[in-house]
């Protein structure tokens, strides 16, 4: 391993990765702290934030992952190169999951430090899961077809689907498990993310 074509192509990737997307994640947020009374928010209302009106951003962050290249008409060109195709998607995914985080942090720090009672930790995790769940779909889905739109649509419709249906369907992998106190489906909704993610990365390796 070259790691400084490694270092190279990762800082090239951060500069490729749109921050126009985590611009708008924190516009979105911003409008939420002017919508929400925030010296008046109990747990479940920080849960309801972080699960439910946060979560989409996931969606939006990780759908053009692994579309780049075909959108600016470039895919045969980069597919062609000796430097594996899956290691760059896997430094984009690392790139966007970070700067989740961030913008998940932006939103719950300030609230906690500025004196809201609930459990940090536990509603970063859920949320991040949540949104990185969603977003894994969406990536999938925009691969296979190639097309945004329907990266974006078919995730959106699954979390409609699971506000509405409450996870009458979907039991211990209801999509917004921690308003109803259960934890666990979280573990096993970032489980499952990450494991779609690492056979998303092997099938990327083996067709290319």
């Amino acid at each position: 391993m070259d790691l400084r074509l490694d270092k190279k192509i990762l800082y090239s990737n951060i500069k490729i990765i749109s921050f126009n997307t985590m611009a708008l994640a924190l516009v979105y947020i911003g409008a939420i702290y002017l919508m929400i009374n925030k010296n008046d928010l109990l747990e479940d209302s920080i849960i309801f934030i972080g699960e439910q009106l946060i979560s989409p951003i996931g969606i939006a962050m990780f759908v053009r992952t692994a579309l780049i290249e075909d959108e600016y008409g470039v895919s045969e060109m980069v597919y062609s190169k000796i430097y594996p195709y899956w290691r760059i998607i896997l430094y984009r995914i690392v790139i966007t999951s970070i700067q989740l985080s961030l913008v998940l942090s932006i939103i719950f720090l300030p609230l906690k430090i500025a004196g809201a009672d609930f459990h940090i930790t536990n509603i970063l995790f859920g949320s991040y899961t949540t949104a990185l769940y969603l977003g894994v779909i969406g990536m999938i889905l925009g691969y296979i077809t190639k097309e945004i739109s329907i990266g974006i649509l078919v995730p959106f419709l699954y979390y409609f689907f699971e506000a509405f249906s409450k996870g009458k369907f979907t039991k211990g992998l209801y999509l917004f498990g921690m308003s109803m106190g259960n934890y666990i489906s979280k573990i096993k909704l970032f489980s499952i993310a990450i494991i779609a993610t690492i056979v998303f990365l092997f099938i990327i390796k083996k067709e290319i």
